[in-house]
């Protein structure tokens, strides 16, 4: 039995689906959570950097309203209209909000309508006080996280789940807040999934085809093998008819021969063979027995003229009247 009989087939099918089946749990889940969860963190580190680096304006206008260079009212104005301003994100509508401790709206670039307002009742679709929360927040780490729902950026219409980072800028009071939308997230994600989705595929069907390949190889190779194997069998059956024929045919003409070997003791005289029972046998009767040879007797020309030297003259003298 070869590896490319049914049940070596299936086996060398099911190691590299093993390793594609690993693969796709290694990947949807372990790393595809694992991916979330780091997308989500430098998200996380982003907003908190960003914020910071809003708070490095306002440091430098405290500064200068410290310095007797500008007045609050004035350093204040110049924050505000400098902050309502920036902008970040891959389609550029991501922006910074700021509220004081009350809470009250202090500037809101999609939500002017907001400003000046107080929002200590201010709900989300839940019913989470989000400002209250922002507050307690920053009262008792100066800064944080807080999840809650919000519009989609300008989008009035559109509400979607939002995290906001917020800290506490202590010099005047405020808060300085901004956020990343949670369906960012999970678009992105849903990106990288199916990235991973499409090359998962495309090692699956890969390596399918390549097994399949070398499998279709394999039992062409087989069919030849054993073609070849069944060619040298008939090969065999037809060379050993041969032989047993061959054989036949020698055993029986080996069956028709008798040889004679060994010392034959003949007489001097009579030409008398002794046989191996010690009795004195005719020569042809010997040979006969011993033999397939026939014998048809005759006389030589010698014989003759030993024996009937008349018949012999009388030969010769009719010879001779013939020739004259």
């Amino acid at each position: 039995m070869t590896i490319f009989s049914q049940s070596g087939v299936a086996k060398f099918i099911f190691v590299p689906c093993l390793a594609i089946l690993l693969f796709v749990i290694a990947v949807f889940g372990y790393a595809l959570p694992a991916s979330k969860e780091g997308l989500m963190d430098q998200k996380k580190i982003m907003i908190a950097s960003l914020t910071q680096t809003v708070g490095n304006i306002l440091n430098h206008y405290d500064r200068q309203v410290r310095s007797g260079t500008i007045s609050i009212d004035k350093a204040k104005k110049i924050a505000i209209e400098q902050i309502r301003e920036l902008r970040y994100g891959s389609d550029g509508k991501d922006y910074f909000w700021i509220t004081d401790m009350k809470p009250r709206m202090i500037m809101h670039p999609y939500r002017p309508e907001l400003e000046e307002q107080d929002l200590s009742d201010f709900t989300d679709p839940n019913g989470k006080l989000l400002f209250v929360d922002f507050v307690r927040e920053v009262v008792t780490d100066g800064a944080g996280y807080v999840p809650y729902l919000w519009q989609w950026k300008d989008n009035p219409d559109q509400v979607v789940p939002k995290l906001s980072y917020v800290k506490l800028f202590k010099p005047w009071g405020w808060i300085i807040g901004t956020g990343v939308y949670l369906d960012d997230v999970n678009l992105e994600i849903a990106r990288i999934t199916r990235k991973l989705l499409y090359f998962s595929i495309a090692v699956f069907l890969t390596i399918t085809t390549l097994s399949i390949f070398i499998i279709q190889q394999g039992i062409t190779e087989t069919r030849k093998r054993k073609a070849a194997e069944n060619e040298l069998n008939k090969y065999h059956e037809q060379l050993e008819v041969l032989v047993r024929k061959r054989t036949r045919e020698l055993e029986q003409a080996l069956s028709e021969v008798k040889l004679l070997s060994g010392f034959l003791p003949i007489c001097a005289s009579c030409k008398k063979i002794r046989d191996d029972k010690g009795y004195w046998n005719q020569i042809e009767s010997y040979i006969q027995e011993h033999s397939e040879a026939e014998f048809s007797h005759s006389v030589c020309p010698e014989c003759i003229q030993k024996l009937y030297p008349k018949f012999t003259a009388n030969n010769q003298d009719s010879e001779e009247n013939k020739e004259t």
